[in-house]
């Protein structure tokens, strides 16, 4: 169903934000086209400049009886932020740094109007003028809508980072990393987004003000646990992992963590997916918390990245190497005097006994090439074969994680005649994305539904979820519905009949149109 904004609300939205309710066809277009799935529609673009005004924004939608869909930093894959008729909610404004606190109690402030190129040198020269104390331990507080690689542009000149680690951070925001507790492929090290936000404060639906929140330090869970899973709420961490379906995240104050004195990576072929997780637990008795990514790329994603890059392609071995799986371990050491790169490459000839020809070392940004640019292969490939695309991003428990990919790929070999399946992801949280590709002569449009459900039923049969870290959305909440256990439902119904009500934050996330149906 499309919804229909009235004369009377959209005059209502342009009295309180005035210029920054935007209604021009041409200027709306980026709220409508997402990063994957069919295009939205939208009349009206709402963006509030402060928290305050978040708050009293969203009391206005609730007086009206208007549904709003949130953007933010427009990354996310689960179709969260497709309006359809309802005017879309922008944080993009709120893209401030606050404060910055060293663990000593001693704060900067930043001033209210710094550019953001200027807030990087204001926070240097404070620290500089202290005589550069030890940083460790520092929390900076920023607004929700500040880009992933901002935060670290000022934090670097420090010693500091914020290590949220994937493909999209010069858009993704902090606030909804924070939110959908997104996990980066260094989630093995430091965890989801949730994880690294020490506070988090907002609105709630209903408008009323929220937090402050925090999730748990990280700490890799039992192996027959999930690390990760967006299907589940926990309820005791508020805004926090909630994917802004109960309540908005205005504000953050993130954990930042010491840069590493030095990193090293390696490209490691394993025959299996179950073999690869004995590598995870051989480098973890060898390095420890140290791990700082452990990633897997199938042989078909690592073609596509080949064809893709041509020329410029390379495989850091010396002979050429065919392997079903590539493994891309990383590790890191706070000593500037440890000889990590032989301790890396002991581990991999003495602990993993691969020959010289097998180990694939090769500076960390060539590896970091290739894995962050499978998913722009997989869209190339996509339409040279012009068949359509599915794309899953599934979980299980690290101790059956290797046996559900292996079961799946072959599985799909089996019943799925006339795709191709291109996986990658977070070996070390046992995340997997996966997109399976048809061809011209043999489209996944028909197969659709067939193909969801085989690969859902996969992996819930070993003990899997659907939604590892990209949410539920209105892409996945038919299966939510579906599949999830009454008590769970229950739980988020009554999340949601407390904190919004009037369903008026992405009213068909989780399926929320239909849940809270009388």
């Amino acid at each position: 169903m499309t919804y229909s904004l009235s004369a009377e609300s959209a005059a209502a939205f342009r009295a309180l934000l005035g210029s920054r309710c935007i209604d021009e066809p041409e200027r709306l277009e980026r709220f409508e086209t997402l990063e994957r799935g069919p295009r939205g529609s939208t009349g009206l673009a709402l963006l509030p400049q402060s928290e305050a005004e978040v708050g009293q924004l969203l009391a206005l939608c609730n007086e009206l009886r208007t549904p709003v869909i949130i953007s933010s930093g427009r990354t996310g894959l689960v179709e969260a932020q497709r309006p359809l008729g309802e005017p879309v909610l922008s944080l993009e404004k709120l893209n401030r740094p606050l404060e910055f606190e060293l663990r000593d109690g001693r704060r900067y402030t930043w001033a209210d109007g710094v550019t953001l190129p200027a807030a990087g040198d204001a926070l240097r020269a404070w620290w500089e003028s202290l005589g550069r104390p030890d940083a460790r331990g520092a929390r900076i507080t920023v607004q929700a809508g500040v880009a992933v690689d901002a935060v670290n542009d000022w934090l670097r000149p420090l010693g500091l980072m914020f290590p949220m680690e994937m493909g999209s951070t010069s858009s993704a925001s902090v606030g909804a990393c924070a939110a959908n507790a997104s996990a980066g492929s260094n989630a093995v090290c430091y965890g989801t987004g949730a994880h690294m936000t020490d506070a988090a404060w907002g609105y709630w639906g209903n408008g009323e003000p929220a937090g402050p929140f925090a999730a748990p330090a990280w700490q890799l869970p039992d192996p027959s646990r999930f690390a990760i899973n967006s299907a589940h709420i926990e309820p005791s961490w508020g805004l926090l992992g909630s994917q802004g379906a109960f309540g908005l995240i205005t504000r953050v104050t993130l954990r930042t963590f010491p840069i590493p004195a030095q990193r090293e990576a390696a490209l490691i072929p394993v025959a299996d997916m179950v073999g690869s997780m004995r590598v995870l637990k051989a480098a973890r008795k060898r390095f420890g918390e140290n791990v700082e990514e452990f990633e897997f790329i199938s042989a078909s994603a690592m073609d596509l990245v080949r064809h893709l890059q041509g020329e410029a392609f390379r495989l850091p071995f010396s002979q050429d190497v065919e392997s079903p799986l590539f493994l891309l371990l990383q590790v890191k050491s706070a000593d500037a005097d440890e000889d990590l790169a032989s301790a890396l490459y002991e581990f991999l000839a003495d602990d993993l006994s691969l020959p010289d020809e097998l180990i694939g070392y090769a500076p960390l940004p060539a590896l970091k090439k290739i894995r962050h640019s499978i998913t722009e292969a997989s869209n190339a490939r996509m339409r040279a074969l012009g068949g359509g695309r599915l794309s899953f991003d599934t979980t299980t428990p690290l101790s059956g994680f290797g046996e559900y990919l292996d079961g799946l790929r072959a599985t799909l070999a089996q019943r799925a005649e006339g795709t191709e399946l291109v996986a990658f992801g977070h070996a070390g949280v046992g995340g997997a994305h996966l997109h399976v590709l048809g061809t011209q002569a043999q489209p996944i449009a028909p197969r659709a539904d067939e193909l969801t459900q085989l690969v859902i039923d996969v992996t819930l049969s070993h003990g899997g979820s659907f939604s590892a870290e990209h949410g539920i959305g209105s892409k996945w909440a038919d299966e939510y519905l579906q599949r999830t256990d009454a008590a769970e439902l229950e739980l988020v119904r009554a999340l949601k009949r407390e904190h919004d009500p009037l369903n008026i934050l992405n009213p068909r996330s989780f399926g929320f149109d239909r849940l809270l149906a009388p």
